[in-house]
């Protein structure tokens, strides 16, 4: 048992005492001191020195009003002197407790106390060092302003009545500033005492109770008390009531004094949970509203039953994380309302049979819950913890064996028998320890058994409903650009095993707070991650590494994400140039550099080592990277220079296309026939390219007719001219032009010229003017030969250029 010499403790009260009486003297002294000025002093001052002593005059007063307006501004310690009561009184019952009861707590309220204690002890440490701030600014401006009252100008005899009136004016307001500071001094110099003694307390009763917790901890699969069928009801002090009772009144006290330091964390919860229900509540009205309302809310199944207790529910679910390490009852509070809300959302797709069996879990929480807040054991509690045990393991037997489905409308997750077969190997391990006489472990496992259950069904249900929320997103939205990214099908399969794999870290973490584990587990990651580790010459740390591993993948979403809201992944159904598309290079080029240099910042490499570094890729790079080195360059180039722009159409190596998107490295084209071309930046630069749509969007159209030798030249030229004037897509200037091509064999080759303003109609414009010119010709006795002149170019006989196919 640990004894603890507190009489020897109870002297540090009367340091702040000693300290106080000492720094009143000491204000006392230097008044006097200060207000016995020799007469002597006293003289009589020239002209010469007059405007010396106005430039003092002027300095002096305003050096004294600003100081006076900090100490009455600056140096207010009203708060802390009020929060000092609340904070001894604290200190001095954890004091008391740990005295009348310390060989009597178990882990959890060891846990509890030391919890509530660190954050007096964050407090106590922050005024410490405001105080001490505090102390040394004031010592160093008393000792400004003694300097000043000791000048001897302000002593000289002037013959200005004003100037003279202002000197004294400066002794005087001079004399009750010092006065003032040394009160000021001595309530900021107690104060500091009194929190230098509790914060000495404080830190006292933390370290005798971690010795109690590694006690505790290292004889916790020692005998604690008789086995469970030997033990009698005399052999314990209290009832289970009245321990139940005052762990109830104690619990509130420390959820009540752990929230009062907690306003700013909870302000931050309340505000995702306000953000995310008026989301999810805007867009189930926007679904409401539409006509197929009620196939579109099929998929969903919580946030259809209640968007807001759905919310409230993903609030007690992600909120215990915003705390570092919080206590335990304030844990079982939060899940109390966690599970009420589970119970409201879950109960209508429950089977007959599953009904009946979480009752009877929800009703096994309330008792571990309950049971895992008790100081002390109890005869009652015993054989509470053996017949919860008992019925905790038959519900897991039935739950693995039952092969028929346990929800409605809902699929079976993978994980459930799992999850119960975990279940049941703690609630047996919890029975087997109970009837040993090892209670501490029996009741550790045994809510361990519930907890991780019951958080297990909470989990899949926080990510159903998150799900659920993306989906109402992507329907109520379906048209805009926002809905396109979230699209609910392709998220689904992307991020069902990010919530999975996140879910199962806060089950871990849940599950070694359980286990009384989680400081254990958070010193062993700390250690992983802190650790120094060499490679040779280089230095470095996990942590560093994630670090810069997060920040640069997080450039790269921010950079997907510009790239998708305001990039081009559509351009290929529009016909309008898009010149973001060489901004938006630049930006996500910008984004890369700038995240690579925030990485390199944040995990503390070492900018010398980063130059050797680069300087040493650069031999690779001249070497084996320089196709890759080529196309990053030339993607630059193409952003400043812009030779082409997303939407144009271009013609490179013989491939023919609309510019899609440009790349860092590559670019993309689309062809005619639905397939994206891949390029390398280099190709655009290095081979001849063919911009059609650098200037304008018009392209000259061209075809052949024949006419037979007999026909009238003129006459045909009229004929085709006029139908071609008529066309109202095709442009009047330049006019259209009907020349002589060539004399064939059979025919008089005609060869028409005209210019359209959107190339990409050229190819329809074409096919219908030939049409309609047939149609003339043929109405005015006017007959081509059959020539395949709508597929075959008569002079040269060969199939048309891909341009023309692509048109």
């Amino acid at each position: 048992m640990l004894i603890i010499d507190y009489d020897k403790k109870n002297i540090r009260p009367l340091i702040a005492v000693t300290v106080g009486i000492l720094f009143t003297i000491q204000a006392v002294f230097s008044q006097s001191l200060q207000k016995e000025l020799p007469d002597s002093a006293k003289q009589i001052v020239n002209d010469s020195l007059l405007p010396n002593l106005v430039i003092k005059v002027a300095t002096y007063t305003a050096a004294i009003d600003h100081t006076d307006f900090l100490i009455r501004r600056k140096f207010n310690i009203t708060s802390i002197s009020l929060n000092m009561p609340e904070i001894e009184k604290k200190v001095k019952d954890f004091k008391l407790s740990l005295e009348k009861n310390g060989s009597h707590l178990n882990l959890r309220s060891l846990n509890s106390g030391e919890i509530i204690l660190k954050e007096i002890l964050d407090n106590l440490s922050s005024y410490q060092r405001i105080l001490t701030n505090f102390s040394n600014e004031l010592t160093q401006s008393n000792k400004e302003v003694i300097k000043i009252l000791h000048d001897p100008a302000l002593k000289l005899q002037v013959a200005d009545s004003v100037l003279q009136e202002q000197l004294d004016d400066i002794l005087a307001e001079g004399f009750s500033l010092d006065s003032l500071q040394q009160k000021t001094l001595y309530r900021v110099n107690f104060l500091r005492n009194k929190v230098s003694v509790n914060l000495l307390e404080a830190t006292d009763i933390i370290s005798d109770m971690r010795y109690l917790t590694i006690s505790l901890k290292l004889g916790i699969w020692n005998r604690e008390e008789a086995p469970l069928f030997i033990a009698k009801q005399h052999e314990y002090k209290h009832h289970f009531g009245e321990i139940a009772t005052n762990a109830l009144v104690r619990s509130a006290k420390i959820i009540t004094i752990y929230l009062n330091e907690k306003w700013n964390v909870l302000t931050i919860g309340l505000s995702v949970f306000i953000f995310i229900f008026s989301w999810s509540f805007l867009n189930m009205r926007l679904i409401k509203k539409q006509p197929d309302a009620t196939a579109i809310l099929e998929p969903t199944h919580f946030l259809c039953r209640s968007v807001l207790a759905g919310c409230l529910m993903a609030l007690f679910t992600y909120l215990p994380f915003f705390f570092a390490n919080p206590p335990m009852s304030l844990l079982h509070g939060v899940e109390l309302f966690r599970l009420l809300l589970l119970i409201f959302l879950i109960y209508p797709y429950l089977t007959k049979q599953s009904k009946i069996i979480w009752a009877v879990l929800c009703v096994l929480w309330l008792y571990y819950a309950m049971d895992d807040l008790l100081l002390e054991s109890a005869f009652g509690e015993r054989w509470g913890l053996f017949f919860a045990g008992i019925l905790l393991a038959t519900v897991s037997i039935k739950i693995i064996l039952n092969k028929n489905p346990n929800l409605i409308n809902i699929p079976e997750s993978p994980a459930t028998k799992a999850m119960f077969v975990f279940t049941l190997t703690q609630a047996a391990l919890s029975i087997f320890f109970n009837l040993t006489g090892r209670v501490t472990l029996a009741k550790i496992l045994g809510v361990s058994a519930i907890q991780c259950l019951m958080l297990g069904i909470s989990l899949k249900v926080f990510c159903a409903m998150v799900l659920e929320t993306i989906y109402l997103q992507s329907e109520a939205y379906h048209n805009s650009r926002f809905s396109d990214f979230i699209n609910f099908n392709t998220l689904q399969a992307r991020f069902v095993r990010v919530l999975w794999i996140l879910a199962s870290f806060v089950w871990v973490v849940s599950l070694a707070r359980n286990l009384t584990l989680y400081e254990t587990l958070m010193q062993a990651i700390g250690s992983f991650f802190d650790a120094t580790r060499t490679i040779g010459n280089m230095v470095f740390t996990i942590q560093s590494v994630a670090i810069f591993i997060f920040i640069i993948w997080l450039s790269s979403v921010v950079s997907g994400g510009i790239n998708f809201f305001f990039g081009n992944e559509k351009s290929n159904n529009t016909s309008k140039r898009n010149r973001l598309g060489s901004m938006m290079l630049l930006i996500r080029l910008a984004i890369w550099i700038l995240g690579f240099f925030i990485a390199v910042a944040a995990a503390g490499i070492p900018i010398d080592k980063l130059s050797i570094m680069i300087g040493a890729l650069g031999v690779g790079i001249g070497f084996g990277l320089q196709n890759i080195v080529n196309n990053l360059v030339s993607g630059v180039i193409l952003a400043f220079e812009r030779p082409i722009q997303v939407g144009d159409l271009i013609e490179v190596g013989g491939k023919m296309g609309v510019v899609k998107e440009i790349g860092v490295r590559s670019s993309k084209i689309n062809n005619n026939e639905g397939a994206d071309i891949i390029v390398p930046n280099g190709d655009l630069l290095s081979q001849h390219l063919i911009n059609w749509t650098m200037q304008d969007r018009n392209k000259q159209v061209e075809f052949m007719i024949g006419i037979p030798y007999d026909t009238d030249i003129n006459n045909v030229r009229k004929i085709i001219r006029d139908t071609l004037s008529g066309n109202e897509k095709i442009m009047p200037t330049p006019g259209p032009a009907v020349l002589v091509k060539q004399f064939g064999d059979r025919a008089i080759d005609l060869r028409i010229l005209f210019w359209v303003n959107d190339l990409s109609e050229a190819g329809s414009i074409r096919s219908n003017a030939m049409i309609e010119i047939y149609e003339k010709l043929t109405a005015a006795g006017i007959h081509p030969p059959l020539y395949n002149g709508l597929l075959t170019d008569p002079a040269t006989k060969q199939p048309e250029t891909e341009k023309n196919n692509f048109e």
